[in-house]
C-alpha cells in the first residue's frame, strides 16, 4: 500500500482545477493574512488545519515531493485565524500578546489608588478585547514593567 495518506490518494502527474501549488497558496495565506513563517512547513501546516492536498511524482530523488493544495473556503480561512489568534507562537497570537499587553499597561495607569486587582485587570482586558485573559499575564506584564507602582494594587 502506498504511504500517501492524502484524501485524494495515489501521487500525480499534474495539478487538478481548484488547487494551488505551494507558492500560490503561501501567497493566498498572505493575502488573507495568515502569516507563515517558514514555506517548507506548509504540508504540515495545511495537515493541520484539514486543507486537503495532493502529492505529484517528484522528478529526481532529491528535495521535497511537490504538493497542491485545495483553496480553503473563507469559514475556513476564519478558523484557522481564530486558532492562530490563541497559538501565543503564531504571528497573530504574539500580535494579541502586545495588544493586551498594551492594554493591561493602560488600564493599571489609568486606576486610582488600590482600585484594581490583577484579576478585575484580567477581566476588563477581557471584556475590551474580546479574548481571554488571565491574572498569570497581569502579573508577569506588571512585575516587568511596573515593578515599582505594585503598591497601587489591592
Amino acid at each position: 500500500m502506498d504511504k500517501d495518506k492524502y484524501k485524494l490518494g495515489k501521487t500525480r502527474e499534474e495539478k487538478p482545477e481548484g488547487y494551488l501549488s505551494s507558492e500560490e497558496l503561501f501567497d493566498f495565506f498572505q493575502k488573507k493574512k495568515i502569516f507563515i513563517k517558514r514555506k517548507d512547513n506548509l504540508p504540515r501546516f495545511c495537515d493541520q488545519h484539514n486543507i486537503q492536498m495532493i502529492k505529484f511524482k517528484r522528478e529526481g530523488s532529491g528535495g521535497t515531493t511537490p504538493t497542491a493544495y485545495r483553496i480553503p473556503s473563507d469559514t475556513k480561512i476564519n478558523q484557522i485565524k481564530q486558532k492562530l489568534m490563541f497559538n501565543n507562537n503564531s504571528i497573530l497570537g504574539l500580535e494579541l500578546i502586545k495588544k493586551k499587553e498594551n492594554k493591561i499597561l493602560q488600564i493599571f495607569d489609568e486606576a486610582k489608588n488600590q482600585q484594581e486587582s490583577k484579576s478585575s485587570i484580567a477581566d476588563k482586558v477581557a471584556e475590551v478585547l474580546g479574548v481571554p485573559c488571565n491574572r498569570k499575564l497581569v502579573r508577569r506584564v506588571l512585575n516587568q514593567k511596573r515593578s515599582t507602582k505594585l503598591d497601587k494594587l489591592k
